[in-house]
């Protein structure tokens, strides 16, 4: 019982932690960006089609049926033993991230992030 109120308690301080960090709580964000579009597109795609053929190879590798993502757990073995909790746990890190982030773009507009400030 105890391990699962660390592993939950873990959990939330790397929700808590990642949210700060996206909102901006830990810098400064730069205020002269240049939104690099080609990027953007390539990292969006491969966080689309990684998951699913890293599933597929891990997979292939065993031939058990993977453990069922918990909170109340940590990681049995590495990447390709206990894929589902890595994936729960990435997914849990960028949600609060880009939640973090939409809380500090409150004041920004299209035309905002697309043009410099004049300052």
């Amino acid at each position: 019982m105890k391990t699962k109120i660390v592993w939950l308690t873990i959990y939330a301080v790397i929700a808590s932690l990642s949210f700060a960090a996206g909102a901006g709580f830990f810098g400064e964000h730069a205020t002269r960006t240049n939104v690099d579009w080609v990027f953007i597109t390539v990292s969006l795609l491969t966080a689309l089609v990684f998951p699913p053929l890293a599933l597929f190879y891990a997979r292939s590798r065993t031939s058990q049926p993977f453990l069922r993502p918990s909170f109340m757990r940590g990681f049995n073995g590495g990447w390709w033993s206990d894929p589902l909790q890595c994936l729960r746990v990435s997914i849990l890190v960028l949600g609060c991230l880009v939640l973090g982030a939409l809380l500090s773009l409150q004041h920004a507009s299209a035309q905002g992030i697309m043009v410099p400030d004049s300052r």
